[in-house]
């Protein structure tokens, strides 16, 4: 999938953190379809469980690359 098409499974208002840049702020689904090049090919988007499967985290993932943008 492309980066936007990850990017329109989730709600606007979902904040992210980059993890591959420690320090960054978080920025919401919304900003970072403005400042990302949406066509960039090779992203999944992740479900992740905790709590036996009571919470959900969604995340965002270059397939064999650094990029990682987690849930907060």
């Amino acid at each position: 999938m492309t980066l936007g098409e990850c990017l329109n499974q989730l709600h606007n208002e979902l904040l992210l953190i980059d993890l591959s840049r420690p320090g960054y702020p978080t920025r919401t689904v919304a900003e970072l379809k403005k400042t990302m090049p949406l066509d960039d090919e090779g992203y999944e988007v992740r479900i992740r469980s905790f709590n036996f499967g009571r919470t959900q985290k969604r995340s965002i993932a270059k397939i064999g690359g650094p990029n990682l943008w987690n849930e907060t």
